[in-house]
């Protein structure tokens, strides 16, 4: 079993910072596990660009392993003319340049609703994940589903894949091996459930990754680790204990803060799950 925490401890580059200065900025710091977001330069979602394997050569070497993360606000339940056939493209070319990088996963999203529309654009969103779960399978590519963030009750855009219900919803229709679960615990913070009725209700074993910030439980926010009130030594000692063994991501402020905040994480990780005999 593998406890070195900081060493399964990644950091989401998202839109922060590019994708080779990232490597060089991963790489010299022994950051292990890397998502990065590619819209800022979509000449990288080609999957014939060179740079993407130059960048595949240099995460092998480094032993780096690297996600792709598309935008939540594409909506993945859009149906409308052109929208729809361009949100099957951006989420296809996610697929394939990740392929090219050599990346272990891309995170997608379950789309959002209008007050009056939910079931209709859920099952929008689950035909277009299967879609994309089949064209997975051919690219030998791993699609992680994130479970989003509530929004107040009275938004008129909500969040798709936000609640227990909603996550049954995707996961009972998506049957694919290549379709898996990306639970973000500081979203799952802010349900009345919190992070344990998230677990009890999901199958862990689909889950390929564990995202990570703090929260203060009211509203959206990434924070950095202790600005908040999640409890990360109950989710380590709950997802180690219920036989979790896959790497964990930071998504909070800025990168550099998230190298710091890895050394804060880690060390409560180790002592929880060293204090609990896991």
């Amino acid at each position: 079993m593998n406890n070195d925490f900081r060493s399964r401890i990644g950091i989401d580059l998202n839109r922060r910072i590019g994708l080779e200065p990232g490597l060089d900025w991963a790489i010299a710091h022994g950051v292990r596990y890397l998502d990065i977001c590619l819209d800022p330069d979509p000449a990288l979602l080609d999957p014939a660009n060179p740079r993407l394997a130059r960048a595949r050569e240099r995460i092998a070497e480094a032993g780096v392993t690297l996600g792709l993360h598309t935008l939540s606000a594409v909506n993945v339940a859009e149906d409308s003319p052109f929208l729809s056939e361009a949100t099957d493209a951006y989420l296809t070319a996610y697929l394939r340049a990740a392929k090219a990088i050599g990346a272990g996963w891309v995170i997608m999203h379950g789309g959002y609703h209008f007050t009056a529309d939910k079931r209709e654009r859920m099952d929008i969103a689950v035909a277009r994940l299967a879609r994309m779960s089949a064209i997975a399978e051919d690219e030998g590519m791993t699609i992680l589903l994130e479970n989003m963030n509530p929004e107040p009750a009275g938004a008129e855009v909500k969040y798709l894949v936000h609640d227990p219900g909603e996550a049954l919803y995707y996961f009972e229709r998506l049957t694919s091996p290549a379709l898996r679960w990306s639970f973000t615990t500081n979203h799952a913070h802010m349900l009345d459930c919190g992070i344990r009725g998230f677990l009890d209700v999901m199958d862990l074993s689909r889950c390929g990754e564990v995202r990570l910030a703090d929260n203060r439980g009211e509203i959206e926010e990434h924070l950095y680790p202790g600005t908040g009130n999640v409890d990360f030594a109950d989710i380590f000692r709950e997802l180690e204990r219920r036989g979790y063994r896959g790497h964990y991501m930071q998504d909070y402020l800025g990168i550099d803060d998230m190298l710091r905040g890895r050394e804060i994480i880690a060390d409560i990780a180790e002592k929880a799950v060293a204090r609990e005999g896991v």
